[in-house]
């Protein structure tokens, strides 16, 4: 179990391959029980002239955005509003992007994934042969040719050195989800759960948590969680944080969270290895 009180973390200045100028708390990055990476990371957009800004696009990754403040424009009728949770599938388009005077916990994991570390090498490197200008990867190649690429798959290709390549999209378009409009059903004898949803024959589950009284949140050891704190407090390795604390409960360790009366968490429960098992209804 690894815990990270996000709340007391530095805002730091974040390199991008898009428009704007954001701020980054880096959260946590690993491994999952797949074998491919992941990252977590808060994210803090600017206003006016230095909105974030994107070009319709498309990822090979995984995401999940959680907004914290502020609302989203992904684009095409599609806002994300405060508390609101979207799911970004791979492969599936949206944008054009216009995102400003918000905060956001985002996840992003895929079997290729580009780490932070990883990412700001290679646009380092990349300047150095070409440009990022509104989201766009521009650069002369040795015949005096110019080339213009999605910013997000320069850097891709830059790291693995081979074409980015996408998945069909599972779903066609971002899925947006509102807490607030599901209904809470009891769990067990101390907490309810909202469960907004179960993507893909890897079984990606996402839920609410909310604690009627004081008692733990168990949490099996068959994928990996980041359990974010919302309201109240919550205990892991005995002791208490309060709210916008980061709890990861690894694959391949069981977990048990207690929170007190009232307390809620958003969860996210990362992919399974394989296709999880299902029941014929």
């Amino acid at each position: 179990m690894e815990i990270n009180a996000t709340a007391t973390m530095s805002w730091e200045p974040a390199k991008h391959a898009r428009t704007g100028v954001v701020d980054l708390k880096l959260v946590r990055e690993g491994e999952l029980l797949t074998g491919g990476n992941y990252t977590s990371q808060m994210i803090r957009y600017s206003v006016g002239d230095e909105a974030f800004k994107a070009p319709r696009h498309r990822h090979d990754f995984e995401q999940i955005r959680f907004s914290l403040s502020g609302t989203q424009d992904f684009g095409r009728g599609q806002v994300s509003q405060e508390g609101w949770v979207t799911y970004f599938p791979a492969g599936a388009f949206y944008g054009p992007e216009h995102i400003e005077n918000g905060a956001i916990l985002l996840l992003q994991w895929s079997d290729f994934f580009v780490t932070r570390e990883h990412n700001d090498r290679a646009i380092a490197e990349l300047q150095e042969l070409g440009d990022f200008h509104n989201g766009i990867y521009t650069y002369v190649d040795a015949d005096g040719k110019r080339h213009n690429k999605d910013g997000l798959n320069a850097v891709w290709e830059h790291v693995f050195k081979r074409k980015s390549a996408f998945p069909t999209p599972r779903y066609t378009d971002p899925i947006l989800m509102n807490p607030d409009a599901f209904e809470w059903a009891q769990a067990t004898e101390t907490t309810s759960i909202k469960v907004l949803g179960r993507f893909t024959e890897r079984d990606l589950v996402i839920f609410k948590v909310r604690w009627d009284a004081e008692g733990a949140l168990h949490l099996p050891e068959n994928r990996t969680y980041c359990v974010f704190t919302l309201l109240g407090e919550v205990a892991a390795l005995d002791t208490w944080y309060g709210p916008e604390t980061a709890i990861w409960s690894d694959a391949g360790e069981a977990s048990d969270i207690v929170g007190n009366r009232g307390a809620e968490a958003m969860c996210f429960g990362f992919p399974r290895r394989a296709a999880a098992a299902v029941a014929v209804p």
